[in-house]
């Protein structure tokens, strides 16, 4: 089975014991994105993030942005004060989130695809790499559906949360 880093997609050899070794894919994490997320490399992580070409967040488990690339704030048409230290939901702009529970306490938060990645991924420390998740925007009453697809990866205490596209 090939094993490929979640964060950059670099191959980083196989892994021995798959029954399909030609179509299954383990991931990881390479030793450089390692550096990076643990400054090992002495780089400032806010100057990573920003030289990641895709939108990238860092969020807490209880889905609170703590950082955001450049490129994140481009596609989502905000400052960083407009993100940082804001639940998901309301950064994504989350329609289930303008009901007045608020983000993370709806009714539909239970089955929102980003809170689950994240917390999977805080819980087990596995990454979820490429996952689908619909997205409600707008008025809660007439929403309209986005469809991004996600990556997840743990670093220390915080999960760095990759947008790979949206549709």
């Amino acid at each position: 089975m090939k094993r490929v880093c979640a964060w950059c997609t670099k191959e980083m050899g196989t892994v021995e014991g798959s029954s399909r070794p030609d179509t299954e894919v383990s991931h990881g994490i390479c030793e450089s994105c390692a550096d990076n997320f643990t400054f090992q490399q002495g780089v400032p992580f806010q100057r990573y993030l920003d030289s990641i070409p895709v939108p990238v967040l860092t969020v807490d488990r209880y889905v609170v942005v703590k950082a955001v690339n450049r490129k994140a704030c481009d596609v989502l048409g905000k400052d960083p004060l407009e993100i940082v230290q804001h639940l998901g939901g309301n950064v994504f702009e989350c329609a289930h989130a303008r009901l007045p529970e608020g983000c993370g306490r709806t009714i539909h938060c239970s089955g929102c695809v980003i809170r689950k990645s994240v917390t999977r991924t805080f819980e087990t420390g596995e990454p979820q790499v490429s996952v689908p998740a619909t997205l409600r925007r707008g008025d809660p009453d007439h929403p309209s559906a986005v469809v991004l697809f996600i990556t997840t990866v743990r670093s220390e205490e915080v999960v760095l949360l990759r947008v790979d596209r949206i549709e």
